[in-house]
């Protein structure tokens, strides 16, 4: 599963908010209470280490950062190395699929139908004491980013990092027994975000302490940060894309170097991997499964259905603000557009950005070709129409400023590294992150060749592969 398109149903979900906290009483206990087929999957692990070190949110200070079985959320994280990397930061936001039904939440726990399970639904599997660094957390002499103060946020929300749904008591078929069963769940991705915000600002607490191979080293404060990077795949890039403009804001609001000035220098940038799915807009849903079945035939009718019946609503999904604020002042009635992310990124994200997208990228095309999706005057998508979509896309974001309906507010231009490899999810690989590469002019690109002349304003900063491909798409790293 992947993070833009997602399950839908067409049975109203049986679902309502509530106060926190409330006793288990037989049937309406926790989904890990309730449902005893919970499997972890094969899907989303991590493998344990000793470069990056586990801490468990607290609880007594962000009740509400809790995955989606009510265990604490948890990041990971190491210190910079070298005086001149001390207010330098990569954030970084896990991937893992999601679920947007009461059933489809039940089959995740119990891994049934899905390689995910409840190891991308509780904090229980997340790798004690650490985890290594990989891909963009890699300390090595290529990785512009590996000397930084690194964070790397286990995903356990289920819900894109946007929920805000506290205590939701849902009905379910039991994945095994097919006997319905109510219990309670947490949507509180958003959540986790602001928790792991103002954990590193230091808000209410003590600074971290890195402790591993002898070290003994305090992570510095966030409000003196000088650059940041948020950074995510699949998921991860979703979370992104919700969150990327407020966690801007908020950083820009308390750095001391800033105190909520626009023009301060904290250099703040996103990076989304496998994310950048293509523009729903533009295709034909006549032919698609979702008109077949559910009579979801328009661009439209899918999107107010996603909005008013899937994830958007039962999460209570808090995505980027100033979408939702354009849309009702300029276009009331089309609102429903923001739970489309490509739409947003398209549109809506002002944060300087960069997307990297495999123009094959194994589960993103897979997803828009099973779905009977056409493309008008071509037919049914398939691999080559998808590849030829995703460079139109990526090609496209050189002219976001006149294209964006909000690009009156993007000072930087987008960056963008488009290889035709298949790998979907890849900024924890290292053959993907260091090993793939375009020819271009004199020699062949990385993604970070790409994202340093993005970051100094030289070029190529948007780079794509164009047919007959002869970039490399080396063999991935299976463990990430």
């Amino acid at each position: 599963m992947i993070a833009k398109l997602r399950p839908l149903t067409f049975l109203l979900p049986v679902f309502f908010w509530s106060t926190p906290g409330p006793a288990y009483s037989g049937n309406n206990g926790t989904i890990a209470q309730v449902l005893k087929c919970g499997s972890p999957g094969t899907a989303g692990g991590l493998a344990a280490g000793m470069e990056l070190q586990r801490y468990d949110l607290d609880l007594t200070r962000f009740p509400l950062a809790v995955c989606n079985d009510g265990t604490p959320a948890v990041m990971y994280f190491r210190p910079y190395s070298g005086a001149a990397n001390r207010n330098r930061w990569l954030i970084q936001l896990q991937g893992g699929g999601l679920c947007s039904t009461p059933d489809s939440c039940a089959m995740r726990w119990c891994a049934e139908g899905t390689n995910f399970g409840n190891k991308k639904m509780s904090s229980t599997w997340a790798p004690v004491p650490g985890i290594p660094g990989k891909g963009i957390t890699d300390r090595r002499a290529d990785n512009p980013w590996g000397s930084w103060n690194q964070v790397f946020v286990y995903y356990c929300s289920s819900d894109a990092w946007s929920g805000q749904a506290v205590n939701l008591l849902v009905t379910a078929a039991d994945p095994v027994t097919a006997v319905p069963k109510t219990f309670q769940i947490q949507f509180l991705g958003s959540r986790i975000v602001d928790a792991v915000l103002d954990t590193l600002r230091r808000q209410g607490g003590q600074p971290l302490l890195y402790t591993m191979a002898g070290a003994n080293q305090q992570l510095p404060n966030l409000d003196e940060a000088e650059q940041v990077v948020l950074a995510g795949a699949s998921a991860g890039s979703s979370g992104v894309i919700n969150n990327i403009d407020r966690f801007a804001n908020t950083l820009r609001q308390f750095n001391t170097n800033c105190r909520g000035n626009q023009g301060c220098a904290l250099d703040i940038r996103a990076l989304i991997d496998s994310g950048f799915s293509p523009s729903y807009e533009g295709l034909d849903f006549t032919t698609s499964t979702y008109c077949i079945s559910s009579g979801l035939c328009t661009y439209q009718a899918f999107m107010q259905n996603e909005d008013q019946n899937g994830g958007s609503a039962l999460w209570r999904q808090q995505g980027d603000e100033s979408c939702l604020a354009w849309h009702r002042l300029n276009m009331p009635g089309t609102d429903w557009q923001c739970s489309d992310l490509t739409h947003d990124v398209r549109h809506h994200i002002t944060t300087p950005l960069f997307v990297r997208m495999g123009q094959q990228d194994m589960n993103v095309s897979r997803d828009y070709i099973q779905a009977g999706l056409t493309v008008p005057g071509q037919g049914l998508i398939n691999l080559e129409s998808f590849a030829q979509l995703v460079r139109d896309q990526l090609t496209g974001l050189a002219n976001i400023q006149s294209t964006a309906h909000e690009g009156g507010n993007i000072s930087v231009i987008p960056g963008a590294f488009g290889p035709t490899c298949t790998k979907h999810e890849t900024l924890r690989s290292n053959p993907d992150i260091f090993d793939v590469n375009i020819p271009f002019g004199g020699g062949p690109y990385t993604m970070f060749n790409v994202v340093l002349n993005w970051i100094s304003g030289m070029a190529p900063s948007i780079l794509v592969t164009n047919p007959p491909a002869t970039d490399v798409c080396p063999t991935s790293d299976p463990d990430q």
